[in-house]
């Protein structure tokens, strides 16, 4: 039996989610710092000068989680869940995934959002029993 490595277990699992919700344009599990972890699709991270890449997306998702985390510890509102952000042109959500991973998508405009979000939870969830493998 092959050996399946544990980055490859999460950008299969991030291409799941993508073909299950085909308007999510990508989707990169992150770290508290902004670091990618996994993105998909495939080099959508490599760009570091497109403002919707992975990169941007990654570090601009962990300063919101950053804040959100502040602002429910103060409001005595418990742990961090989620983030969605409705714009003009489509809408991000930030899903937490791990202790120190949050899964952020990129959603298009005029998705079935409560779609996405229910299939992005089961993915974090995924993502987090994949993260807890032994190496």
């Amino acid at each position: 039996m092959p050996i399946v490595h544990r980055s490859d277990q999460l950008l299969s699992r991030l291409a799941a989610l993508q073909r299950a919700v085909p308007a999510v344009k990508g989707a990169a599990l992150i770290t508290g710092d902004g670091l990618v972890i996994a993105a998909y699709p495939p080099g959508w991270d490599a760009d570091i000068h497109d403002p919707t890449g992975g990169e941007h997306v990654a570090a601009l998702a962990a300063v919101m989680a950053g804040q959100a985390e502040r602002a429910l510890a103060r409001l005595d509102q418990g742990a961090f869940q989620q983030i969605v952000v409705e714009g003009e042109r489509g809408t991000l959500a930030i899903v937490q995934a791990h202790t120190d991973a949050a899964l952020t998508l990129l959603i298009e405009r005029g998705a079935a959002l409560g779609l996405a979000l229910h299939a992005a939870r089961a993915a974090a969830q995924d993502l987090s029993a994949i993260l807890d493998q032994p190496a």
